[in-house]
């Protein structure tokens, strides 16, 4: 552990799943802080890719793309090359909209274009945003995860819109020794947990039998949709993250840490 680091002491519980903690984890040990991981998510493919190839076929046909994950830029943009060759010029027709910066740097790194970003992913704002700029009839194209709110697709769909929401990946819970971590929070060993998503929220609540096992650890969320997953739960939210990024987050936990410690 590094002395005089912002997060020297703490403990801090990553739930996110094993393939994408590591960005995570390095922030979290770059600022003095000691991890526990235990993924409560694994990310895997749709049970069909029929839906997703169908779309890819016909991407001449839509104005908008619309992605609000990594996961759903990753597995989408992955897809696409698998299917037919990608290149920008595939894509370089569409309006690209991106749901939060992360997601729209997973899809710049990836070769795509964005044109719209929203910082955080909370109610009406993909209606709001794009309004001025949907035309009635506009296709557009919504690749997302199985547990997705619906929500915004409808949204969209009232404005006139005509929305295809497609699924590119799905949030499975993942196992592990849920005896030891529990033993863990019992003894104090655990500081922070962080939670990134609704489906981090249910799936470690589920391993643990309820919020109670973590009444004395604080919790550190991204996002307004978390925070209300987490407080609905019975969570109290100590920490969250003002944009919907990895720094964000370690910097939600240093801000509280520090103000306790003040």
């Amino acid at each position: 552990m590094a002395a005089g680091k912002p997060l020297t002491g703490q403990r801090i519980l990553v739930t996110r799943a094993k393939a994408q903690a590591s960005a995570l984890v390095a922030k979290i040990q770059a600022q003095g802080g000691e991890i526990y991981e235990f993924p409560v998510i694994t990310i895997a493919d749709p049970e069909s890719w029929a839906p997703v190839d169908a779309a890819i076929s016909a991407l001449d046909q839509y104005r908008w793309l619309v992605i609000t994950s990594p996961n759903g830029a990753e597995q989408f943009t992955g897809r696409l090359r698998m299917t037919g060759g990608y290149g920008g010029e595939a894509l370089a027709h569409l309006r690209v909209v991106a749901v939060g910066t992360t997601t729209a740097r997973t899809l710049e790194r990836l070769g795509v274009k964005v044109a719209l970003t929203p910082a955080q992913f909370r109610g009406g704002i993909l209606p709001s945003l794009m309004a001025p700029l949907l035309a009635a009839g506009d296709r557009v194209l919504m690749p997302r995860g199985n547990l997705a709110d619906p929500a915004p697709a409808e949204q969209l769909r009232a404005l006139g819109a005509v929305v295809d929401d497609v699924v590119v990946y799905r949030t499975l819970r993942e196992g592990g020794d849920v005896a030891q971590l529990k033993l863990a929070i019992a003894r104090g060993d655990i500081d922070y947990v962080t939670l990134t998503s609704s489906s981090t929220v249910q799936n470690l609540l589920l391993r643990l039998g309820g919020p109670e096992p973590l009444a004395g650890v604080r919790v550190a969320v991204i996002g307004p949709e978390t925070q209300k997953a987490a407080e609905a739960a019975g969570l109290a939210v100590a920490a969250v993250a003002e944009a919907a990024t990895m720094d964000s987050l370690v910097q939600a936990i240093i801000t509280d840490a520090t103000n306790r410690f003040a």
